[in-house]
């Protein structure tokens, strides 16, 4: 299985599905997917101002503030509930994307982590190790992004490994995705 490097010179833009903003795209399934036929993305994105968040029918969401003070996000979800909650820097909020969500800065603008997945194809997790070990079960991929500068490195094969990445000092998000 070999550890593949994500380059963020590489990253590609996605404009967001509401036409409000653009996000950074690390890697996705199949490659340069738009949002309706991807089995799974993962990107980071700017959020410069309050605003509603794209209708994404199908599709989960992991998210995740890594840089600002954070935001509030209000939801409505499929059986008419008000959901609100405060995500604070690095710590992972998942939801569906088809509830209908606005985000409000709670002290200006912040850049965000994003993991989206096609509900019944595929599964992810988001994680904030300690070290730098990435472990991969058969056939799941691993994907290790350093926060800061959007370095990635990604597992993906058929077998199990351990493999060492050695990305610049700062926090690096492990996202796990079984498909």
């Amino acid at each position: 299985m070999p550890l593949i490097h994500l380059p963020a010179t590489q990253h590609t833009n996605l404009p967001w599905k509401n036409g409000l903003g653009v996000s950074r795209i690390i890697a996705s399934d199949p490659p340069g997917a738009p949002y309706d036929t991807l089995a799974w993305q993962v990107s980071s994105t700017g959020i410069p101002a309050d605003s509603p968040f794209s209708s994404l029918p199908g599709l989960d969401r992991i998210f995740m503030v890594i840089e600002g003070a954070g935001v509030e996000l209000k939801s409505v979800d499929q059986h008419g509930a008000t959901r609100t909650h405060q995500v604070l820097p690095l710590r992972p909020y998942a939801f569906r994307g088809d509830w209908r969500t606005g985000c409000r800065l709670l002290d200006g603008p912040v850049t965000v982590f994003n993991v989206i997945v096609r509900r019944g194809v595929a599964k992810a997790s988001v994680s904030l190790p300690e070290g730098r070990l990435l472990d991969s079960a058969g056939g799941e991929k691993v994907i290790a992004v350093h926060l800061q500068s959007l370095e990635a490195w990604m597992l993906a094969g058929p077998g199990a490994e351990r493999v060492a990445i050695n990305p610049p000092p700062g926090p690096v998000a492990l996202t796990r995705i079984a498909a």
